[in-house]
């Protein structure tokens, strides 16, 4: 018996190595594929508004053409308003960003020094001004480098684009053959899966989508209001990094704050005021309302998900992390068992 489970074990084992092989082989490829498959990832979490869009379009008498060629020209008409008007004013902030930084760290270390002397427990910052220079001339050093992101960010983006609107325009042929890879008897749950999936992603692209234009625009034009400077940079900041939850909010606060304080300590809790008000609006209305329960998910699954890709991919990790744990919680809820 013990020859005959050791022959079994073996032919088992030898059985299985070419699945093993070809999995190990995809996860090769796969990583080695990881900038092509964050576009394709980004493209179809576009694709799937864009495509509510040509349908709410459809519904009022628009070919499907002239749907995808008026939102190619919208799309066209901010890209140019991003290259010839936002890019440069950002460039010029963080420019002036760079060459003010020594005079805000300055600021910084004698507000610190002064409160050290009236309360103890303040911690002096003195060390910092002999760093100030240094990072300044760093940060001026890295301007040329950062246009060279943007403008790869930029040609990375009309790829999204076009490869959104296409997917948008027919998704048929893609999801035709994506069902081709399961057995006939399972391809109506897979299908029924995909669309509780889309509706699901939808409803947090759409409400991540709000929410980042409504706190992005509320940050910008408050702090223009409150005279910090940097209020466009600050904004688009604020718009970016409202896509990750829990953290993103309170990292696109902490460099206004500063900036602010270095100004009056008034001004910078007024900043924080700002941003208090502008998150309460964002968690308390515009979620609810947009997303509402069809895309509520544990913290402890974004949690997961957010250490998980932001290991594996950096900061679009996790700028995905929330879309990810969506859809596995998704497969999830159709694969394992209802709890009764």
């Amino acid at each position: 018996m013990r020859v005959r489970d050791g022959v079994t074990g073996w032919r088992r084992l030898l059985e299985g190595a070419p699945l093993a092989v070809l999995l190990a082989a995809g996860l090769l490829v796969g990583y080695a594929l990881l900038p092509v498959l964050e576009l394709v990832a980004i493209s179809m979490l576009l694709a799937l508004v864009l495509r509510t869009v040509i349908w709410g379009m459809g519904r009022v008498g628009v070919p499907g053409w002239a749907a995808v060629l008026l939102l190619l020209l919208l799309f066209g008409l901010f890209g140019a308003l991003f290259w010839l008007v936002l890019l440069p004013n950002i460039l010029g902030e963080l420019q002036t960003l760079a060459s003010q930084l020594p005079g805000y760290l300055e600021s910084l270390v004698g507000l610190s020094r002064r409160l050290n002397e009236d309360f103890g427990f303040v911690p002096d910052l003195s060390e910092l001004s002999g760093r100030a220079r240094g990072l300044a001339s760093r940060l001026f050093g890295m301007l040329p480098e950062l246009a060279g992101g943007m403008a790869r960010a930029a040609a990375d983006a009309v790829i999204v684009v076009f490869l959104a609107l296409y997917l948008a325009r027919d998704p048929g042929p893609v999801v035709s053959g994506f069902l081709r890879l399961f057995p006939e008897e399972e391809r109506g749950r897979v299908s029924a899966l995909l669309g509780r999936l889309e509706v699901r992603l939808r409803g947090w692209m759409v409400g991540a989508g709000l929410a980042a234009l409504i706190v992005g625009t509320g940050a910008g034009v408050g702090l223009w209001a409150l005279g910090v400077p940097l209020p466009i940079t600050f904004g688009l900041l604020a718009a970016l990094l409202n896509f990750i939850p829990y953290f993103g909010s309170v990292v696109a606060a902490v460099l206004p704050v500063l900036v602010a304080l270095t100004i009056s300590p008034l001004k910078a809790l007024l900043v924080a005021a700002l941003y208090v008000v502008l998150n309460q609006i964002e968690g308390n209305v515009v979620q609810p309302l947009v997303m509402g329960r069809e895309v509520s998910l544990h913290p402890v699954w974004i949690l997961v998900s957010f250490l998980a890709l932001g290991t594996l991919l950096g900061f679009a990790g996790l700028l995905l992390a929330v879309p990810a744990a969506v859809a596995l919680a998704t497969v999830l809820d159709e694969l394992l068992p209802k709890a009764t």
